[in-house]
């Protein structure tokens, strides 16, 4: 369309039809059928005469021709006064006449219309004579017999039956063939109700369901058929018929009204509450404010009345009790938006104070305001200055930066309840405060031990625990974002780019359960249970979950079992390739135990990211760990990434591979299950305490200092006691004077 108008997608169509003679009369196409064309097909014209306008939808594959000239139907002949006569009875007759000469009971004169359509009807493909038929055919009893009243007179040609009943016929093939099967049926008195069928195929069952494809019969004014329709009125009210709009072709932009319409009358009446239908009232209400609905449809109100009128000025007066309704809405609308201007600059204060997490002071809020009120007096109309000044609260630093007030002079001072609130918030949930934080603080008891102790354990349970397991524990271990890692070869494992997704969710559900649950940190080493869905319970060839996701134990049998068999993990520290036992044996040292290890050499080549032939992985690394400057941290990492080498690149488990070693302290060890015993026995404690000294320093949102041991000691000391809860530690962080307390400005 040109400039975005379809103005002219629309078709007209004009038609005039004019006698030359006669009353030369005119027809005209548009006249006769605009101003009322719903009201018959075949349409009656402006003289008087019906079913002159005929409309069809679709290809059409024959018309119905008056007899004459191209009609095929010789003008004069029985057939043809059949097709031109209007009264039933004289149609009947001469369809009699015409039966008769069809099949043979009658003739017809030499050279008249009747012998040529004869004729024609002989040509057709099939007998000429049926006649012979009736030879060897013998009566149907069952025809002109009343089966319940002996003496009751009945027509021989009437069949009469009770119901339920089934009743076979044989048609002889020549009579059947190219031809349709026609039957009528009534009922014999008032009382009752029927359905008829008729089948060439396998007999239905009799006194059956009834068919939704058959009408049932019932006398007009019966009981019966009132019964059938209090039943079907009850059908329909409990299963109404859907709101259905044919597509209209061309779809003119302009002068097609295509906005929103309701229906859902039904679903309040049958399924809603008054809770519930209130609640869908007001989105329906949010949906017509926020898209201006009356506005629009006044608009394309105007549009689609200019347009239907503009070449026919006498539906104005038809338009006209529409109009006012319509602007009435309208004007009453755009009153609302005038009303509720007031009301959107409050609710930009409220969020500003959800959003700085803390109440405003009077200077912020009147400063918002008269940002507003500048904006308006610019002529900037109010959606956009609203949507400026709520621009401004979140590029405001109390938005963006996590600020504190600092204790006065040189010693720490407590945070103030919302403070305390912002930090317990984001260690916990990656959020700002929710309303039951934002209600302690503005009473000021969040500072009180038992009540910080008790929204920990409350916010652990919330369904944002997952952020927790997301930003904490996937970081520490280093396979945030796994999803999208794409560092693998394509060519040699197409299917990782389809599993990663899977791949990581187990790692996020296992540490949202780990949180949630109160666990033993020694668990994410030791546990015998993941959790998967079909994807990654495939690929861990683990027994198919019966839903989406779902928890899964016994997992050691399958040579799996806590982090350490996490494919995140073991693809993450691996090449695009082939295996690597020393990221996989660095990232245990480091990541898990928080053992540093020195930069390696400036000098040390590179490995190549595929194996040479006549190479193991094993046979690989140890060449490359041979040089004496580079054994000392091999010899301490190396072991580690050896025991995991039965995983792959991309964390799948093979059989036949060399998983033993020996560590540094003479520790010999086999696989996923001797490297797992060897840290819980002889290095969990250290593991413990490096787990506790990450989350302390994610808690604090800083480095952990000299000044945090005695901490990290208080909680070693109590874990053991308390069989290693992760619980424990959380609360034994939020209650800590690091937690709670601020340096002074003055602070060295």
């Amino acid at each position: 369309p040109r400039e975005g108008s379809h103005a002219c997608d629309l078709t007209a169509i004009d038609l005039t039809l004019a006698e030359t003679t006669g009353k030369k009369r005119i027809w005209d196409l548009a006249g006769d059928v605009s101003g009322n064309i719903l009201a018959a097909n075949p349409h009656a014209d402006l003289h008087g005469n019906q079913g002159v306008w005929h409309f069809y939808k679709g290809e059409m594959e024959s018309l119905d021709r008056k007899p004459g000239a191209g009609s095929g139907v010789p003008k004069g002949s029985l057939l043809a006064k059949w097709i031109e006569a209007t009264g039933p009875r004289m149609r009947k007759k001469l369809a009699g006449e015409v039966q008769a000469l069809a099949s043979g009971q009658a003739k017809a004169e030499a050279g008249s219309p009747d012998e040529a359509m004869l004729a024609q009807l002989r040509s057709l493909a099939s007998a000429r004579n049926l006649l012979p038929l009736l030879d060897n055919l013998e009566p149907d009893p069952r025809f002109g017999v009343h089966p319940a009243d002996d003496g009751a007179k009945i027509d021989p040609l009437d069949l009469i039956a009770t119901s339920p009943a089934m009743m076979k016929f044989r048609i002889p093939a020549t009579l059947a063939r190219g031809r349709e099967f026609v039957v009528t049926g009534t009922l014999a008195g008032r009382s009752g109700s029927v359905q008829l069928g008729v089948s060439t195929g396998a007999s239905p069952a009799v006194g059956s369901n009834l068919s939704p494809a058959s009408p049932v019969l019932a006398a007009e004014g019966s009981e019966a058929r009132a019964r059938l329709v209090a039943a079907f009125d009850a059908f329909r009210a409990l299963l109404p018929l859907t709101l259905c709009y044919e597509r209209i072709v061309p779809v003119d932009e302009v002068v097609t009204l295509v906005l929103w319409h309701r229906e859902d009358d039904h679903l309040q009446r049958l399924m809603l509450d008054e809770a519930e239908t209130t609640a869908l009232d007001r989105l329906w209400d949010q949906l017509y404010f926020v898209a201006r609905e009356p506005r629009e449809y006044l608009v394309a109100f105007n549009q689609i009345c200019e347009f239907a009128t503009q070449d026919r000025p006498d539906l104005v007066v038809a338009w006209k009790p529409h109009r006012a309704p319509t602007e009435e809405r309208a004007a009453k609308f755009q009153q609302l938006l005038l009303d509720t201007e007031p009301v959107h600059l409050e609710a930009i204060l409220e969020l500003a104070r959800r959003a700085w997490r803390r109440p405003l002071t009077g200077t912020e809020r009147e400063s918002l305001r008269t940002l507003y009120r500048n904006l308006r007096a610019g002529k900037i109309d109010h959606d956009p200055a609203i949507r400026l000044t709520l621009a401004r609260v979140f590029t405001s630093p109390a938005f963006l930066y996590k600020a504190e007030e600092p204790a006065a002079r040189d010693r720490p001072g407590t945070v103030s309840n919302w403070e305390l609130a912002t930090r317990l918030s984001y260690f916990l949930t990656s959020s700002a405060p929710d309303s039951a934080l934002r209600e302690a603080s503005a009473a000021g008891s969040l500072a009180n031990p038992q009540t910080l102790q008790a929204h920990a354990r409350r916010l652990l349970q919330d369904e944002r625990a997952r952020r927790l397991a997301t930003e904490f524990a996937c970081q520490w271990l280093h396979v945030r974002d796994f999803d999208q890692h794409d560092e693998k070869n394509e060519k040699l494992y197409p299917e990782f780019a389809e599993l990663r997704g899977s791949i990581y969710e187990e790692s996020i559900r296992f540490f949202t359960d780990f949180f949630r649950n109160d666990r033993s940190i020694l668990s994410l080493l030791d546990a015998d249970h993941t959790f998967a869905d079909a994807e990654l319970a495939k690929f861990y060839d683990l027994p198919a979950p019966e839903k989406d996701w779902q928890r899964i134990d016994g997992l050691r049998q399958h040579g799996r079992g806590g982090l350490l068999g996490f494919a995140t993990t073991l693809a993450k520290q691996s090449g695009a390739s082939r295996t690597s036992p020393i990221l996989r044996g660095n990232w245990i040292s480091e990541t898990l135990l928080g053992e540093k290890l020195p930069k390696p050499p400036k000098d040390v080549p590179t490995l190549p990211d595929q194996v040479p032939v006549g190479f193991s992985v094993r046979a690989l690394i140890q060449q490359h760990s041979s040089d004496p400057a580079c054994a000392k941290c091999h010899n301490r990492i190396d072991p580690y990434g050896f025991a995991l080498e039965s995983f792959d690149t991309i964390g799948r488990f093979r059989k036949g591979r060399d998983t033993s070693a020996t560590l540094p302290d003479g520790t010999a060890i086999r696989g996923l299950d001797g490297l797992r015993s060897y840290l819980l026995e002889k290095r969990g404690n250290t593991f413990v305490r490096h787990f506790c000294q990450k989350l302390l320093g994610y808690a604090l949102g800083r480095a952990v200092q000299l000044s945090d041991k005695p901490l990290l000691d208080e909680i070693m000391e109590s874990l053991p006691h308390n069989d290693y809860r992760i619980g424990i530690v959380v609360e034994a962080i939020v209650l800590s004077p690091q937690f709670r307390q601020i340096r002074g400005i003055d602070h060295p």
